[in-house]
């Protein structure tokens, strides 16, 4: 385990990571480890200094987005949710599952959420992942201190034959006590 007191520590330990990685990239088992089971997560491969994505998140060539799927039009991508309690809901629908399908993805638009709030969220994201991975992986499945939180690459990473490209945190809303607990203090 690596302890950083200082930034010239960090950029150390970077380095000490990357040159470790290097010669593990092609072991599975060691990349496996190093991501989900000790909690650095894809952030902290790419903080290692990856420069190639590791074979363990490549889709078979059969299961990747056809290249005519993902050349639909912008407009295709944006969904305008404020017509999801009218006369046109089944067409958001049915343009929700087609954008997912088809390209994984899509904007929506006319959702009600303020700016401010969409802002503190990113806030927190970027104070929650940009912590060392000790501390993230406070929160991994299993080890969790509370079943209202739970920290992770890919969503069930022992069973998926291509790991997901991204880290994520799952929080769970019951109510203002049981978030100003559980939560992470970056997150509340």
């Amino acid at each position: 385990m690596l302890e950083i007191l200082n930034e010239s520590d960090a950029k150390r330990s970077i380095y000490i990571y990357s040159s470790q990685m290097a010669t593990g990239l092609n072991d599975e088992s060691s990349l496996f480890n190093f991501v989900v089971k000790e909690g650095n997560g894809v952030k902290g491969l790419v903080d290692s200094g990856l420069t190639e994505v590791p074979s363990l998140y490549i889709q078979p060539p059969h299961q990747r987005i056809h290249k005519q799927q993902a050349a639909a039009s912008p407009e295709n991508m944006i969904i305008d949710l404020s017509e999801l309690d009218g006369p046109s809901h089944d067409k958001v629908v049915k343009a929700i599952v087609h954008a997912a399908e088809t390209l994984g993805f899509f904007q929506v638009v006319n959702h009600g959420v303020p700016l401010k709030l969409l802002e503190s969220l990113i806030n927190a994201a970027h104070e929650f992942f940009s912590q060392p991975a000790e501390k993230k992986a406070t929160y991994l499945k299993g080890v969790s201190p509370s079943p209202m939180v739970n920290y992770g690459t890919s969503l069930v990473p022992e069973k998926e034959k291509v790991l997901q490209w991204g880290d994520f945190v799952y929080m769970t809303y019951t109510n203002d006590a049981d978030a100003l607990e559980f939560w992470p203090n970056e997150c509340k």
